[in-house]
């Protein structure tokens, strides 16, 4: 597959209901930036706006396509409820630290309705975080107090408007976007800045402790500062991949009985769910997600069966109109790194920023520039990349990971390629070789090594997105081999 025809990593319901953006050309030549920012996700782009406004000169490479990653697979939701649980935020933090990491996500959802426009469809409503067990109401009661300190508009709530839901709290003025078309309003608004915006161009990763260029493409990028907002970060190795392991979630699309009100919703379940409404025009439309595991881990086909038997026993499922799954990237103290990377003098990260990317890639943004411009950072120091130690929890993850490495020097089971349907794959032996072997839908038979070339893992068939996916850190391809998404920077190689 061509670079300039790459193709996104997910499907989601948003990328059918955004309008065109015009394409941005492929790197080649010589340039010469101010800031050399990799990632066109939200991240990126809100960093590359925020510097530019600041009087820098911006370039942004992105390896794929403007709104073909995260941000477009994402459910669209805007809250500022930490996801880890406000006890437990201000159990790390401090109360102070963790007020001002709320306030600063409650101002990402002001300025992501600032930047929206009409076409983002961006409105604000209300969120609840609710348990359909009585049991809970003590742990939930403790909950809204740790919110509320922590200067959310949060009230008790014993009537959730949901099916199933026992009790909760509400929070105001949170809120909902098509995050597609927000991205694209981005994009736009980088270019009509001077922004230069590069796509289908991937940059490879630095080794120097202060880089000033880098070859790309066949020519060379000359910057100051380099920001690197693309999830899974590739500048500073091993510490950064162990400590924010890859997770998949799932959501669907359906036209449903009992549609719930135009609000947010999500469980205290675990796995949990997530439900909003698509919009405010169609009120039987709904979108839920959840049902979230390890990437390259689980069944993708049976976690999208759980969500939908879960969204059919509370709405009523009349037709599903879509199902997707979407890459995420969670840190193992529950923590986003942002801040200059370890042992580098002029390499930013925005990484680690968990489920809630679409306010922490705001946040990020904010962050850097303000950093990059010589002001003080607040909350530099929880936030810092250096701050990874081997703690129990990165153990714990990386047992997970090293699991997926030893599979490849154990008996594998014999793979039959001929027995394969259109859409199937499977990793294995054929003819003695160890191989990762699919069908793709239209028939066609592809046949790689399962050893990812990133840091060795195996590769994994992810018959929903018809994706190779390695669990050690995230790294995804197409059937054909192609790289997709995540830490490589190659595709799958040939079997050997």
């Amino acid at each position: 597959m061509a670079e300039e025809t790459r193709r996104a990593i997910c499907d989601p319901w948003w990328r059918q209901h955004t309008t065109g953006l015009r394409p941005f050309d492929r790197f080649s030549g010589v340039h010469k930036t101010g800031v050399l920012v990799i990632g066109g996700g939200i991240t990126g782009l809100s960093t590359a706006l925020e510097l530019h406004d600041r009087g820098f000169n911006v370039t942004v490479c992105e390896a794929n396509r403007i709104g073909a990653g995260t941000t477009a697979g994402s459910s669209g939701h805007l809250d500022a409820h930490p996801e880890m649980g406000p006890r437990q935020l201000i159990d790390q933090l401090g109360r102070e630290d963790a007020v001002t990491y709320t306030s600063l996500r409650q101002a990402a959802i002001d300025r992501i309705e600032q930047r929206s426009g009409e076409a983002a469809d961006f409105a604000r409503v209300d969120a609840y975080y609710y348990s359909d067990s009585a049991a809970d109401r003590s742990s939930l009661e403790e909950d809204l107090g740790a919110a509320q300190q922590l200067g959310l508009d949060a009230a008790w709530c014993e009537d959730v408007p949901i099916e199933r839901a026992v009790f909760g709290y509400r929070l105001r003025r949170m809120g909902r976007f098509n995050s597609a078309q927000y991205l694209h309003r981005l994009a736009e608004q980088c270019r009509e800045r001077g922004v230069r915006i590069y796509e289908n161009t991937m940059v490879p990763s630095p080794q120097e402790s202060e880089p000033t260029s880098l070859q790309v493409n066949s020519g060379r990028i000359e910057f100051e500062h380099l920001v690197s907002a693309t999830h899974s970060n590739f500048i500073s190795g091993i510490p950064l991949y162990a400590a924010t392991p890859p997770y998949q979630s799932y959501l669907l699309v359906a036209k449903v009985a009992r549609a719930p009100v135009d609000a947010l919703f999500w469980d205290n379940s675990d796995p949990y769910y997530y439900v909003r409404r698509v919009g405010a025009a169609e009120e039987s439309l709904v979108m839920v997600g959840g049902r979230d595991h390890r990437t390259g881990m689980g069944d993708p086909l049976q976690s999208l069966r759980e969500l939908e038997q879960w969204a059919d026993e509370r709405f009523g499922l009349q037709q599903i109109e879509k199902r997707w799954s979407a890459e995420l990237f969670e840190p193992t103290d529950g923590l986003p790194m942002i801040g200059l990377a370890p042992g580098k003098k002029n390499i930013w990260v925005a990484t680690g920023l968990s489920g809630v990317g679409l306010t922490l890639g705001t946040v990020a943004g904010h962050l850097l520039a303000e950093a990059i411009d010589g002001k003080a950072m607040p909350l530099e120091e929880p936030l810092s990349p250096s701050r990874l130690a081997l703690s129990g929890e990165w153990a714990s993850e990386q047992t997970k990971a090293t699991a997926n490495v030893s599979q490849r020097v154990l008996p594998a089971e014999n793979v039959a390629p001929a027995a394969l349907q259109p859409g199937e794959g499977a990793v294995g032996k054929v003819d003695d070789q160890h191989v990762a072997v699919c069908r793709d839908r239209q028939g066609c038979e592809h046949r790689f090594s399962p050893v990812c070339p990133h840091m060795g893992g195996v590769v994994h068939w992810n018959e929903l997105e018809q994706t190779w996916d390695c669990a050690l850190h995230g790294g995804r391809f197409s059937a054909d081999g192609q790289r997709l998404y995540g830490p490589p920077e190659q595709g799958l190689d040939a079997p050997s």
